[in-house]
């Protein structure tokens, strides 16, 4: 009754004061209630949203041969083909039905399934389908981290777009694309590691492929689920390089670490297999354990492992960066002339300059390293005799070659190979014949005019604890 009559005279009180031109005059209750609805529209915009597509392989060789549909087959590493070594990559639903996974190698799944069709990736025919993917990406945000093949990480920070519900969004891009033929799994969440659970869990119960996780809900989703997710995940361990090495722990194992913070799954693997021993397999049995125990028994992962147990996830988006060269190679079945390697670097330049336009790349400097059929030159080495004293002799090169750098970046085909076919004119000899010849385009930048660029890791993480042996 009280805050009524609050409510009552300050309405009272408004209603009394001046007009200035028929509107009411400022207050600071205004300033305050636009810094509250700004705040929100903050806090709805932070996030990370990760995106999945189901079955892509399967999906795309069905895309290009539609009478695999509905058949029982398998994409597998290399030529594919179940009577050399390698390994299951994406199975199809009725692959899936016989008890074939990814990850099996291809001689167990012939052996379960020997009717089953064996396909090789078709890397090449994926890319225009790979770079439309990534250009919905770089529409949603300007902070983007790519996983092999087509998933990502989005993080909601850099998003141009206004609105007022991750979910919308997320929809949205669902729907984009499912207009491609492709099936999307969207999970959204605080954190990378949390994103990804509840991508994994976004068709699950009757979800259509989209599932939100509000901040402060992290830890009484995470804890229905079981362990054995963590198998699934791209992403396991990010996050676990938050500070730089000291200078004496440089020569130290880095644990399975990987790049950009990530462990190898192979140890995550164990990991599991080691919780199942001692009869732990959800989250939720991980959350009732203490942090220093896991840490001493599983190392920095066991501290991973509880942080995302209890829902305390802060692994960041690390933005993808350009490579730091494209490279191509043509080996002659042959011994080539002059002409044929000629032309090998015209072919080498239009294909080069394809990939960097794809990729929106370009690059500075053009370097050349040819094979030749007859080794003409010797390089002079000093090393350290018995006794200790230096001797000079002379050994053969394999190859030849040398690098120019342009005035400016370029990815056209014409410049690429104007440039090579000058190295060539270089280094080549009369009557010399080649075996290989290689061009490789450097100094890479990016064309995207959003590239963003993450802050060092020192700056943006928080100080790593020392834990000491008991």
């Amino acid at each position: 009754m009280q805050q009524f009559q609050r409510l009552s005279s300050r309405q009272a009180a408004q209603s009394s004061e001046p007009m200035t031109n028929g509107q009411p005059q400022y207050h600071a209750t205004d300033e305050v209630d636009e810094a509250a609805r700004a705040a929100e529209r903050a806090r709805l915009r932070q996030g990370v949203m990760h995106v999945r597509i189901d079955r892509f392989y399967c999906t795309m060789e069905e895309l290009l041969d539609p009478a695999l549909r509905g058949q029982s087959f398998i994409v597998g590493t290399g030529t594919g083909r179940p009577n050399e070594p390698g390994r299951v990559i994406d199975v199809s639903p009725a692959a899936a039905r016989l008890g074939l996974v990814p990850g099996m190698p291809l001689r167990r799944a012939h052996r379960l399934a020997p009717r089953t069709r064996f396909l090789p990736a078709s890397y090449d025919q994926y890319q225009p389908v790979l770079q439309q993917l990534k250009d919905r990406y770089r529409a949603y945000s300007r902070i983007i981290e790519t996983l092999p093949l087509s998933d990502a990480f989005i993080d909601l920070r850099g998003c141009e777009i206004p609105f007022t519900n991750p979910v919308m969004l997320a929809e949205r891009l669902c729907a984009e694309i499912a207009e491609m033929g492709l099936s999307a799994m969207i999970g959204v969440a605080n954190g990378k590691s949390t994103a990804e659970l509840a991508a994994l869990m976004s068709r699950k119960d009757g979800r259509q492929g989209v599932l939100y996780i509000p901040h402060g809900r992290e830890a009484s989703f995470v804890q229905t689920l079981p362990l054995s997710l963590l198998t699934r995940m791209r992403a396991a361990g990010s996050g676990l390089a938050t500070a730089l090495p000291e200078l004496n722990e440089q020569s130290q194992q880095n644990n399975g670490e990987g790049k950009n913070g990530q462990v190898d799954p192979v140890a995550v693997a164990d990991m599991v297999t080691h919780l199942r021993d001692f009869g732990i397999t959800s989250f939720a049995q991980v959350a009732t354990l203490t942090e220093e125990g896991l840490v001493r028994r599983l190392g920095p992962l066991g501290g991973w492992l509880y942080r995302v147990a209890i829902g305390d996830d802060d692994s960041l988006v690390v933005p993808d960066a350009p490579p730091l060269s494209q490279n191509a190679r043509v080996r002659f079945h042959h011994q080539a002339d002059a002409d044929e390697t000629c032309s090998a670097l015209n072919k080498l330049a239009a294909y080069l300059s394809e990939r960097l336009q794809e990729q929106r790349l370009k690059g500075q400097s053009i370097a050349l390293v040819l094979w030749p059929n007859q080794i003409r030159r010797h390089t002079r080495k000093l090393v350290s005799g018995e006794d200790g004293e230096e001797m000079a002799f002379t050994m053969p090169e394999e190859t030849i070659g040398g690098q120019l750098l342009l005035d400016r970046h370029t990815d056209q085909a014409d410049i690429i190979a104007h440039h090579s076919l000058m190295l060539f004119a270089h280094y080549h000899k009369a009557g010399m014949r080649y075996l290989q010849v290689q061009l490789r385009v450097g100094d890479m930048i990016t064309t995207a005019p959003t590239t963003y660029y993450p802050p060092p890791a020192r700056a943006r993480g928080r100080m790593t604890r020392k834990l000491s042996a008991p």
